[in-house]
């Protein structure tokens, strides 16, 4: 089955995201809509943080699609599109990371950064799964974001095309989606588990406002962190933020 994708580019938007959230009921919502623009005025991360967007360097971009309320994990989406992530990182000769749960590094410094979001439809979600990529971002301009960020531009050595990279990321996360419709997380749970860092070593996990810390035992199969405590336990985690 070969998924429609409608496609909308925005020159200036406050964020991808928020576009969707706010002209979803304009969609086809049988299908897939992606929005992308040149420039975003107020781009989001994870727990509201500002996410860096100049105009005309890096990929913003955002997914919305429904789902029955039943049938996926929210939070394996966003984990999909990571992997997504890496074939692309991959094709282009790079070798991509994973830090729980879905942020793309490379040589230990964020370049991908994945917001999931959803809008309660009723009888199902409306979800909103954005992304951005640092692309052509250069490096002074990375030294100014509050965690170590690298772009394709400082990897590479040279300025790529945003078009081609958002097409060839759009084929592996279409395959991927519908592999995850299929099937659900277990395809993906090896590929993601050899991308983890941190993997047997001391983090600091902090999640709705607490710090739990120990050892990063492993990934759990539907997608969930095991962290191994001090006193011999596992703990399964489904959200939060590894500091360190």
């Amino acid at each position: 089955m070969v998924e429609k994708v409608t496609h909308i580019h925005l020159e200036k938007v406050n964020s991808t995201n928020n576009y969707a959230k706010d002209n979803y009921h304009h969609f086809d919502l049988n299908h897939i809509t992606r929005i992308t623009a040149d420039e975003q005025t107020a781009g989001r991360g994870r727990f509201n943080r500002s996410w860096v967007s100049p105009k005309g360097e890096n990929i913003y971009l955002t997914y919305f699609f429904t789902s029955g309320k039943n049938l996926m994990d929210l939070n394996n989406l966003a984990q999909i599109l990571s992997l997504s992530t890496t074939k692309l990182m991959g094709k282009l000769g790079l070798s991509p990371h994973i830090k729980w749960p879905n942020d793309v590094l490379i040589s230990g410094k964020k370049i991908a950064g994945i917001l999931c979001e959803t809008i309660d439809l009723h009888d199902k979600f409306g979800v909103v799964l954005g992304m951005g990529i640092n692309v052509n971002m250069p490096k002074k301009a990375l030294d100014q974001i509050d965690q170590p960020a690298t772009s394709l531009l400082v990897e590479m050595g040279k300025k790529q095309e945003r078009a081609p990279l958002i097409k060839m990321l759009e084929g592996f996360f279409i395959e991927d989606y519908h592999l995850y419709k299929r099937d659900g997380f277990k395809p993906f749970y090896m590929s993601y588990d050899a991308l983890l860092t941190h993997k047997g070593k001391p983090i600091t996990l902090k999640q709705n406002g607490h710090s739990i810390s120990g050892t990063l035992h492993s990934l759990n199969p539907d997608g969930r962190l095991n962290i191994l405590l001090d006193n011999g336990e596992i703990q399964t985690l489904s959200s939060g933020e590894i500091k360190k």
